[in-house]
């Protein structure tokens, strides 16, 4: 399964953006309405829970140098990623692409895919109108 969202721009510098996403702090407040518990387990992995969906860990990992964020799900029943890239459009303007890619049977994917959707959307749209300080 796979579901790609992209932002419209977005007023920072890819650097300024890139920080704020690079900062595992940073996703239970950007997440906040779309998941019923957040808990920090390290300084790059986190547990989250999505509606009736099991809790999911999640491991961020950082490429600094293609301005991107990855967090893979821990959960090898539940196989997934989700990769947030940093576009850079001019020295004070960026855009975010939101991709997710998943590997499930065709009954899961039949009843995640619409809840999914709206979370990658809603991951999107939170990042976009963040004020990234």
């Amino acid at each position: 399964m796979k579901i790609n969202k992209e932002s419209l721009e977005i007023p920072y510098s890819s650097d300024k953006i890139y920080s704020y996403i690079s900062n595992i702090n940073n996703y239970e407040s950007i997440l906040i309405s779309e998941i019923k518990n957040f808990e920090k387990i390290s300084e790059n992995e986190f547990k989250i829970k999505i509606g009736s969906l099991p809790n999911i860990n999640l491991i961020l990992e950082k490429k600094p140098s293609e301005k991107s964020v990855k967090l893979n799900s821990k959960d090898s029943s539940f196989n997934f990623y989700i990769l947030i890239n940093v576009i850079l459009i001019t020295q004070n303007s960026s855009k975010i692409n939101v991709k997710f890619l998943g590997s499930f049977s065709s009954m899961i994917e039949m009843m995640i895919k619409k809840p999914l959707e709206n979370f990658i959307v809603s991951l999107k749209n939170k990042i976009e109108k963040s004020t990234f300080q």
